[in-house]
């Protein structure tokens, strides 16, 4: 404890002394770690060697002196080097570059959309589960139950977002009881100062409603939740099913990766997920900048975690393979 109050000491010196050379900077920063480390799921997390490298580098004289661009490009790289992700700094200032117009911009690719490769194949791409449950219902419906022998699952570049569209892709692929772990909020951490064991995870309330703003509420009433799919009798994909994933397959689709695996769902083919899971929340820093930061730990329902782990898949292949490898090699 005296090591590292010492070691805060001078850290705190050396921020200190560079106030001079970009105090707007420096300023960004000490709101940033305080909104951090106000709300962080786990203290522990902020106290750890990693961490104090990670700020001491960020007020360093060489950061002081990057550009904006520079200097936002390298908090995302050196957040990597945490030992917890969701950690994000970003611009909230609206640029329009000269010569640019709404009209001239192309149109982003829908976040989910399928199409037929064969007779017996569906392929069915998921980019972002950031957007409600909609589309994924109605390309589900198209795609039907008992059309395809086969369905191949795009989460490659998937970097999650809200729990919507996988709890319908989970549904529309198991039928029995879906227990899908627990969100550990930072309440929980500072009452026990540790993770929860499987009889802790028993205890913890069931989420009822897999809503946004149901999930958010859990997070500021509660120490823990769990979420627990019920069974239901509804048709349910009968071929075989693949999913391809990579280093970039992170956040709400790891859980869903995990019990595809486990309860032996679907076929896992590409590269080792991110080991990105955790629950995140933005807060406005300036009216310049606002920070994306990790509100909650994630166990799955043996109380594993997932991120900085990752999910390897049965059949590891480079991610641009990925599909030709379950069309050539799987799907004979």
């Amino acid at each position: 404890m005296k090591k590292m109050s010492l070691l805060f000491i001078c850290l705190s010196s050396f921020f200190l002394s560079q106030a001079s050379i970009n105090p707007e900077r420096k300023a960004l920063l000490d709101k940033v770690f305080e909104i951090l480390e106000k709300n962080v799921a786990n203290p522990a997390w902020v106290e750890s060697k990693t961490f104090y490298d990670f700020k001491e580098d960020l007020y360093s004289d060489k950061v002081m002196k990057m550009s904006e661009e520079e200097f936002l490009a390298y908090f995302q790289q050196k957040r990597h080097q945490l030992d917890f992700s969701h950690l994000s700094l970003y611009s909230t200032k609206k640029v329009i570059k000269a010569g640019t117009s709404n009209t001239n911009q192309k149109a982003e690719p829908p976040a989910i959309s399928w199409k037929e490769l064969s007779d017996e194949v569906a392929y069915l791409r998921v980019r972002t589960f950031s957007t409600n449950a909609e589309p994924m219902v109605k390309i589900l419906s198209e795609i039907g139950t008992d059309r395809y022998d086969h369905l191949i699952i795009d989460l490659r570049d998937n970097g999650g977002g809200s729990l919507d569209s996988p709890v319908v892709l989970g549904r529309f692929l198991i039928q029995e009881s879906i227990d899908t772990g627990v969100y550990l909020s930072r309440s929980w951490f500072e009452k026990n100062q540790r993770s929860a064991t499987p009889e802790d995870i028993a205890r913890f309330p069931f989420l009822k409603e897999f809503t946004y703003q149901a999930i958010m509420k859990m997070y500021s009433t509660t120490d823990g939740f769990r979420v627990v799919l019920p069974s239901h009798d509804q048709p349910v994909f009968k071929g075989k099913i693949y999913v391809l994933v990579n280093s970039n397959t992170a956040s709400a689709c790891e859980p869903l990766i995990d019990l595809f695996q486990k309860h032996k769902v679907a076929t896992l083919v590409g590269a080792k997920s991110a080991g990105a899971m955790l629950s995140g929340q933005a807060f406005k820093v300036n009216a310049d900048y606002s920070v994306f930061l990790p509100i909650s730990d994630y166990l799955t329902a043996d109380g594993q975690r997932i991120d900085q782990v990752g999910v390897t898949p049965e059949h590891k292949v480079p991610s641009e393979q990925a599909l030709e490898y379950v069309l050539n090699e799987l799907i004979k």
